[in-house]
């Protein structure tokens, strides 16, 4: 392999970190295996593109003490993290989102790669995960206001049995339509203190919470298979994939997260390691695909 073509495999590789290695053949004349081997030869790997939270200086403080309260909690009682709710929201674009699992981009080090949103026609998703099963998917077409979160609770309170509202927490974050005057004394109302909230819970942490680090990535990663052409094909397909999930899954899923507090305090309240979250988010998925290929 001659100079020249690492160098003219390396140019085109950084003038576009994004280039495929069947595009980078065909543009630069040479194979893809040659291509393959340029790139090693100057440094250059295929990175799959990373999503991460930013966060900010006060955050890995209050992940540490969310995360040391949490295992404090499971040393007391490691039932209550089966009887625990976790809420969040989540936005569907029609157009698709960007796949971490077949993006790539070449580069030197390793790059953190951000998600806009795309404005497409899209449909509001909000769920409640609980050790046992998910209540929702809950539609929503617009911003959440305090009125709109009002109606998603109390659909959502509405399908709670005796059992699931005397044992537990419920988790939801610092949104301000979750936290307003109006809402928070009816949501006191009907679970009392058990409440995991804004001043408890931390802010910009996606990665401690099931829907955000399992149910949307297993979600996005499906519900646009087929396609789909409108909004109610997404909704459809939103349904079926949620209604899919099984206690077993979600037991197994719920356990890993005592694992990934402690991955948060090992990281003093950082983002986990690449390889640990990565395994983690493999193993939760795999188990889901595993649920869904044999049914009990």
């Amino acid at each position: 392999m001659s100079e020249e073509t690492i160098q003219n495999v390396k140019d085109r590789l950084l003038a576009s970190p994004k280039k495929s290695m069947r595009r980078l053949s065909q543009e630069s004349g040479s194979s893809r295996s040659t291509c393959q081997h340029a790139a090693k030869k100057v440094k250059l790997r295929a990175y799959f593109i990373s999503v991460v939270q930013k966060l900010k200086e006060p955050d890995q403080v209050k992940r540490v003490a969310y995360c040391q309260w949490f295992q404090t909690l499971l040393k007391e009682n490691l039932g209550i993290l089966y009887y625990t709710w976790f809420s969040d929201e989540a936005w569907f674009h029609m157009s698709g989102y960007v796949n971490s699992q077949n993006s790539r981009i070449w580069a030197s080090e390793n790059p953190v790669i951000y998600k806009k949103p795309l404005h497409s026609e899209k449909i509001g998703v909000w769920c409640g995960m609980f050790r046992r099963r998910i209540i929702g998917p809950i539609f929503f077409n617009a911003a959440i206001t305090t009125a709109a979160y009002m109606e998603i609770f109390n659909t959502f309170f509405n399908q709670l049995d005796d059992e699931e509202l005397s044992i537990g927490y419920f988790q939801q974050d610092g949104a301000t339509s979750h936290t307003s005057h109006t809402s928070m004394p009816e949501i006191h109302s009907f679970f009392g203190n058990p409440i995991i909230l804004k001043g408890l819970w931390p802010p910009r942490s996606p990665d401690l919470t099931l829907p955000d680090y399992f149910l949307w990535g297993y979600l996005k990663g499906t519900v646009y298979q087929n396609k789909p052409r409108t909004t109610d094909a997404l909704k459809a397909n939103i349904t079926k994939e949620i209604l899919a999930v099984t206690a077993d899954v979600l037991a197994r899923t719920f356990q890993n997260m005592a694992h990934r507090d402690q991955s948060c305090l090992d990281a003093n309240g950082g983002h986990f390691q690449r390889v640990m979250m990565s395994h983690f988010l493999h193993n939760e998925v795999r188990l889901l695909q595993i649920s869904l290929q044999y049914p009990h």
